[in-house]
C-alpha cells in the first residue's frame, strides 16, 4: 500500500490493491487521525501514518514537478493556484452542505409534525451591503 501510495496513488486504490476495505480503513483513519485514538490494532494503526506520510512525500514530489513546469507551461501553473485552493474549497463546500442538509431535515421533520417553520429576516448595516454591479 505504502509503495502505491509513494507512486502517486490515492488511498481508495491504494486500499484495493493492499486488499483493505474502503469502509474500514476510513473507520481506522477517522480513528486515528480525526479523533487522536489508538487502534486495538498497532500495526494499523502504524499503517495509517505510514501512509499519511507517504501521501503527503508524494504530493509534494508532484507539485515540485509541476513547479519546475510552470515557467514553460501556464497550465502547470494554473493547475497548481487550482489545486492549492480547492481544499479549503472543497472543505468550505462540505460544510455548507453539512450545515444546509441539517437545515433541511429540521425543515422537514417540523413540517410533518404540523409545525410552521419561521421565516428570519435579518437587517444588515448598510456598510456591510455591497452594491449589485448593473448586468
Amino acid at each position: 500500500m505504502l509503495s502505491r501510495l509513494r507512486a502517486g496513488s490515492t488511498f481508495r486504490d491504494a486500499c484495493a490493491l493492499a486488499g483493505i476495505n474502503w469502509s474500514v480503513w476510513k473507520r481506522w483513519r477517522k480513528a486515528v487521525e480525526v479523533e487522536g485514538k489508538h487502534l486495538d490494532n498497532p500495526d494499523a494503526e502504524a499503517l495509517v501514518i505510514a501512509a499519511r506520510e507517504a501521501h503527503s512525500a508524494a504530493t509534494a514530489d508532484l507539485m515540485m514537478h509541476i513547479t519546475a513546469a510552470a515557467p514553460e507551461d501556464w497550465k502547470a501553473a494554473a493547475w497548481a493556484v487550482e489545486y492549492r485552493q480547492s481544499s479549503a474549497l472543497r472543505a468550505s463546500q462540505q460544510r455548507r452542505a453539512y450545515h444546509e442538509a441539517r437545515i433541511s431535515k429540521a425543515e422537514a421533520d417540523k413540517a410533518a409534525a404540523g409545525q410552521q417553520t419561521p421565516t428570519v429576516v435579518i437587517e444588515l448595516p448598510a456598510s456591510l451591503v455591497r452594491p449589485r454591479e448593473a448586468t
